[in-house]
């Protein structure tokens, strides 16, 4: 078995245990591929010399992708949703996705960008303890799971479990982070690997257009500012994991959109300066828009 990989992404982070900073792991970018040959004995190694190439023994490539993405955990989005409200920034409601657009999502693509938008906006909510936004999001994101056929033992319970721990913030942050853990493991068991990266998108992308937007208006700003500087990184690994379906029609856009954001990014220091939150924020605008 694979060990995890660890990264260290600012925004978007898996906790064991509610804001804890000792260990984040998350989404580990795709290594290389290992080509897996089973009964090689001394006979088929003789033969494999013989062969062409047009002859050579064909890899099993969704199970290499199984063996490279089993054990990764989804991340969500507390670690800046808890930024924001330690700031002492009161909770927006109108600037996440509507729960109510959950059921006007039409392609497999949409919905799952959507439910990690939603998985952004869920952590947003129950950071706050805003129990009706929270119970709104719940049904979102369970509209869309149950769209996308994911049924999995932990989330035939997902909402029960919520709903009888809806006054503790600690247990809700640990029943949402395993359900989205839950979530990423059986879309990659389950051979939908590009699925799976797009719902770490709909993520990540929200969880930086909330920051845009509450630094917009913050004042002073240079945290939220120094935690989008932060993203410097775990851009240019999202690209990265993005890198080997780059081509495959669902992703096209979302690669050429976060790629020419970490154009920006790639000059950024440790603090945005004014013109690179500009054009950060614009970005984020226009992709955000795109996929809500």
């Amino acid at each position: 078995m694979k060990a995890k990989k660890s990264i260290n992404l600012n925004i978007l982070t898996m906790k064991k245990a509610p804001y804890n900073h000792s260990g984040l792991l998350v989404i580990g970018l795709i290594i290389a591929s290992i080509s897996l040959f089973s009964g090689c004995n001394t006979t088929s190694k003789k033969k494999d010399l013989e062969t062409t190439p047009s002859e050579e023994p064909e890899t099993d490539p969704d199970k290499d992708v199984i063996k490279e993405l089993s054990g990764y955990e989804v991340p969500t989005s507390y670690d800046i949703t808890k930024l924001i409200y330690e700031a002492n920034v009161r909770y927006n409601m109108h600037i996440s996705n509507g729960p109510e657009k959950a059921g006007d999502y039409i392609t497999q693509r949409d919905k799952v960008l959507n439910l990690g938008v939603y998985a952004t906006d869920l952590c947003y909510a129950t950071t706050y303890m805003m129990k009706q936004a929270t119970l709104n999001y719940l049904e979102a994101s369970k509209t869309l799971i149950d769209d996308l056929g994911i049924s999995t033992t932990f989330n035939v319970n997902y909402a029960d479990r919520i709903e009888a721990n809806i006054d503790n913030r600690d247990s809700l942050i640990s029943i949402v982070s395993e359900s989205f853990d839950d979530t990423w493991t059986y879309m990659v068991e389950n051979k939908q690997d590009v699925m799976a990266r797009l719902v770490v998108c709909g993520s990540w992308i929200e969880g930086v257009y909330l920051t845009c937007k509450v630094a917009a208006e913050a004042d002073p700003n240079t945290p939220f500012l120094e935690a989008l500087a932060r993203q410097k990184n775990s851009l240019e690994e999202l690209v990265d994991l993005l890198d080997p379906v780059k081509n495959v029609e669902e992703v096209k856009e979302i690669y050429v959109s976060l790629s020419a954001m970490k154009k920006v990014f790639d000059g950024v220091g440790e603090v945005l300066t004014a013109e690179q939150f500009k054009s950060i924020s614009e970005k984020i605008d226009f992709l955000r828009s795109s996929i809500v």
